[in-house]
């Protein structure tokens, strides 16, 4: 972290806020300012493999860090030691009260015999949570044990984040650009927004679980 008017030259100042044999990923600001989200493998047991068939072994979870403070470190969620999961992309929602990310914490689903099968993959796959925290105090923030689970397929989704534009209407940007009903070629394309839009691949989903 660094002084963003100042930089690393001159006066600058960088601080360190994590410093371990681990990985830490995936950081970004709280809507205060006042802490950090992040995904890291800091959790991962000493007997873990460095590699599965290959491939990352996981064991991914996701904290918090106070920015002002790099020595209050609460784990808001997690794999399990017997599970070397992945629980990335931890994003705040605009008012700080939840977190979304992507995990593999529900494994596979059965989807259509049409799609691939995944004989061993490194997160089979991604789906989307929603985790509701305390914004006031990061401590009651340690190993959630609630969840809001988004999304459930066999396709990876990652990197997910928050719509400002609106409350009431996830599609109310797109909207703006049709001065008439929007029916779409495709059938699977839900013209009342569903779970695409246009069939770009971006998901626009109302803040609900399954």
């Amino acid at each position: 972290m660094e002084n963003a008017e100042l930089g690393e030259y001159g006066d600058g100042v960088i601080t360190r806020l994590t410093n371990g044999a681990w990985t830490d990923t995936h950081c970004q600001w709280s809507p205060r300012g006042d802490w950090i989200v992040f995904s890291s493998t800091r959790d991962k047991p000493e007997d873990a493999p460095e590699l599965d068939n290959g491939l990352d072994p996981g064991y991914f979870a996701v904290f918090l860090v106070k920015a002002n403070d790099p020595s209050v470190v609460v784990r808001v969620l997690g794999s399990d030691s017997d599970l070397a999961g992945h629980v990335n992309h931890p994003f705040f929602s605009p008012d700080g009260k939840s977190i979304v990310v992507t995990a593999d914490l529900a494994a596979v689903s059965v989807d259509p015999i049409s799609l691939p099968i995944f004989v061993h993959s490194v997160r089979p796959y991604g789906d989307i949570f929603i985790i509701d925290i305390d914004p006031d105090d990061i401590n009651k923030n340690k190993d959630v044990e609630k969840f809001n689970h988004i999304t459930h397929s066999r396709y990876e989704n990652s990197t997910a984040s928050w719509t400002t534009f609106s409350t009431q209407d996830p599609n109310a940007a797109w909207n703006l650009h049709f001065d008439r009903v929007y029916i779409p070629a495709c059938p699977n394309a839900q013209c009342d927004g569903g779970e695409s839009w246009h069939m770009t691949g971006h998901l626009c989903i109302p803040k609900r679980c399954c």
